[in-house]
This record gives C-alpha cells, sequence and structure tokens, in this order.
C-alpha cells in the first residue's frame, strides 16, 4: 500500500508540472529557449547575441508580448518553425545570418504589425 502511495505522489508532481517549462526572473511562468528562462507575458525584445547553434524552438510563439526579435548570426539551423506566427505583436524580426532551411512559414504573413523583416 505504501509502495502506491509513493506512486501516486510521482504522478502528482509530474502531473503539476507537466507543460510547465520554467518559472522567470520576475516570477510568470517562462519558457525555456538556448538555456534561459523568459517570460511568456513580460519578455517584449529578444536580442541573441551568442552562438547558440541550435534550432528555433516551436515554444518561441509562446512569448505572446514579444515584439523585437534579433537572433542573426547565432549558429541557428533548420526551419522557421510556423509558430512564428503567433507573436502578433512582433515588429522586428531579425534571422540574418544563419544556416536557415526550408521555406518561410505562410503563417508570418499574418503578422500584421511586421515592419521590418531579414532573412538574408
Amino acid at each position: 500500500m505504501l509502495k502506491f502511495f509513493r506512486y501516486l505522489i510521482i504522478i502528482f508532481i509530474v502531473g503539476l508540472t507537466w507543460g510547465q517549462d520554467c518559472t522567470a526572473d520576475d516570477g510568470t511562468n517562462g519558457v525555456e529557449l538556448w538555456g534561459e528562462c523568459y517570460s511568456i507575458e513580460n519578455t517584449i525584445e529578444m536580442h541573441i547575441d551568442i552562438w547558440v547553434a541550435d534550432t528555433i524552438p516551436s515554444t518561441i510563439g509562446n512569448l505572446s508580448n514579444l515584439n523585437y526579435l534579433d537572433l542573426s548570426n547565432s549558429g541557428l539551423y533548420a526551419s522557421i518553425p510556423s509558430e512564428i506566427g503567433s507573436l502578433s505583436n512582433l515588429n522586428y524580426i531579425d534571422l540574418s545570418s544563419n544556416e536557415l532551411t526550408g521555406s518561410i512559414p505562410s503563417e508570418i504573413g499574418s503578422l500584421s504589425n511586421l515592419n521590418y523583416i531579414d532573412l538574408s
């Protein structure tokens, strides 16, 4: 019986944390991107100025208030995730000087606040 309760407690703890990425420095729910925890609601600018040599995680689309995204020259590879189209407040995006593959997702066309884009 004690073994059963141990399993139940483990399942309960896993259930509480499932789907939660991290807690940002400001105490709000966050999403982990390239080893850093970014506040889902309070991150408005993102500039990665280190060589991350990684892909663009689809969870970047959770940063609902992001308006400035500069991932230029960061060693990114793979394709641009379609979830980037969820960033409705985005007005600046620079993904230049990376090794991006695939086509530009059509969801970028729905970014009505976008004023600057560089995918070179």
